[in-house]
């Protein structure tokens, strides 16, 4: 047993407490605690002594530390558990932080004393197991950059005990600021009161929050993806972490993207399909050669960005389609997109080697997918084009493989898709199909591969088995 003053100085040790630590019970009175303890324990071992302290009635508390000796470090040091209890005679509730602030009259008159005890000595690993925890949460709580804040519910509001450097740089707020107030006082906009307190409801139930988020920083408000973890110390307390991820430049970007999109594309249509017709009309009321000729060309590049822009509609609404992903069989749907394909390309030659079945975990945009790819080979190609379409099974993926023995895919659109190309060198839209068939691969955990050899170009794609598939 062992008395700690307001200040957290030893001012009575008991000998089996002094026996822990291989000393007498004189060369620890006036010591301060801290000293006693492995480097990093003190702030937890001061956590519960001011617990104990600032109880409203006789309340304990416990803590994991590891004691070093005299001497500190960590050399030697000796999990334990101790209990904190308030200090008989003592005025419960009037002591102080703990934190050096304590003075004569506190420690004459034992206001502000905490009784500690060693409950019991962890076992060797469970005491180093403990530490090692302890070092990998402070890392990844210190350095990681999103906003960490922990807290804990006392009554309704989520009291700040601790905020990571990330939260300051997030939000703008100090942790000294902070510390000790309610989290939604400073978060939480007028308009998000129910929902924050729904979040706040859930942690004291022991639930975890998952959602996107609008939050007030320093500097105005921003979107947020928000996780919230509850916890417990074993002490009938409440506590959880919050953790914020800014997401708003993402979240603006798509929003710009998808409104200059509409908008471009909208217009893009109707202004080419007035030129396309007054192209028309020009042929039509010329005699002049080159002047038919003039309007011919402009039809002829008019359709073009027609269909670069039906392009962009389709892999718009690919994107858009946030539907999760679900079991389809790719022999199907290859002889589905195949045989939709054959009148309008009569001359094209089919060559199918496909499996009775072959289910993927991809969902309907495989249709979508693998008809930019059949399109490419055929749109690109001589009349008498051959398309090659092989499928099999292996391990946990299907492999598609499509192949053409046309003049393949220019090097400017293969090397922006398939390699190391930067998107900016890309001239024109013909690459915008192949575009479709990455983000659907890709969305579904797959890749997507190009190979040129022997005169013929293939594309491959290797898909997710469905489990009932898998070997």
């Amino acid at each position: 047993m062992f008395v700690l003053d307001a200040a957290g100085v030893v001012v009575h040790a008991g000998e089996g407490f002094a026996a822990h630590l291989g000393t007498d019970t004189e060369a620890l009175r006036g010591r301060p605690f801290s000293d006693l303890l492995a480097d990093g324990d003190w702030p937890e071992v001061r956590e519960a002594a001011d617990a104990v302290r600032a109880a409203s009635g006789w309340e304990s508390r416990r803590c994991r530390c590891r004691l070093s000796g005299v001497g500190g470090g960590a050399t030697g040091a000796v999990g334990v558990e101790i209990e904190f209890a308030p200090y008989p005679g003592g005025e419960v509730g009037s002591g102080g932080a703990g934190d050096g602030s304590g003075d004569a009259d506190s420690v004459a008159t034992g206001a502000g004393r905490v009784v500690g005890a060693v409950c019991r000595e962890l076992p060797e690993p469970a005491a180093a197991r403990l530490h090692t925890e302890r070092d990998r949460f402070d890392h990844l709580f210190d350095l990681v950059d999103d906003a960490v804040i922990e807290f804990e519910i006392v009554g309704v509001e989520p009291i700040i005990r601790a905020v990571n450097p990330g939260f300051e740089a997030v939000f703008g707020y100090d942790a000294a600021e902070v510390r000790g107030e309610s989290l939604n006082d400073f978060i939480v906009p007028p308009n998000a009161d129910d929902e924050a307190v729904d979040f706040d409801q859930r942690t004291a139930d022991g639930k975890a929050n998952h959602a996107i988020v609008t939050r007030q920083t320093a500097w105005g408000r921003r979107e947020f993806l928000y996780r919230g973890i509850p916890y417990s110390r074993g002490d009938g307390r409440r506590y959880g972490f919050s953790i914020y991820s800014d997401i708003t430049g993402q979240r603006r970007a798509r929003e710009h993207l998808q409104v200059l999109q509409r908008v471009l594309r909208h217009n893009l249509r109707n202004e080419m399909n007035v030129v396309l017709g007054m192209a028309e009309e020009i042929r039509e009321a010329t005699a002049d050669p080159r002047v038919d000729h003039a309007a011919a060309r402009i039809a002829q590049h008019t359709e073009t960005l027609l269909r670069v822009s039906e392009k962009a509609r389709t892999a718009a609404a690919v994107l858009d389609d946030q539907r999760p992903d679900e079991v389809v069989d790719a022999t199907a749907t290859v002889r589905a997109v195949v045989e939709s394909r054959r009148t309008r390309y009569p001359a094209a030659t089919f060559d199918l080697d496909l499996p009775p079945s072959l289910p993927v975990s991809v969902g309907p945009k495989l249709a979508q997918a693998l008809a930019n790819v059949v399109e490419n080979a055929l749109e690109h190609t001589p009349e008498d084009v051959t398309v090659r379409i092989e499928a099999a099974a292996c391990e946990n993926d299907a492999t598609l493989r499509i192949s053409d023995d046309g003049d393949g895919i220019p090097e400017i659109e293969w090397a922006a898709v398939f390699g190391d190309e930067d998107i900016t060198q890309l001239s024109h839209g013909s690459g915008l199909g192949l575009w479709v068939v990455k983000w659907v691969v890709e969305s579904a955990g797959g890749r997507v591969d190009y190979d040129r050899s022997d005169g013929w170009s293939t594309v491959q794609l290797a898909l997710p088995l469905a489990d009932e598939a898998r070997c």
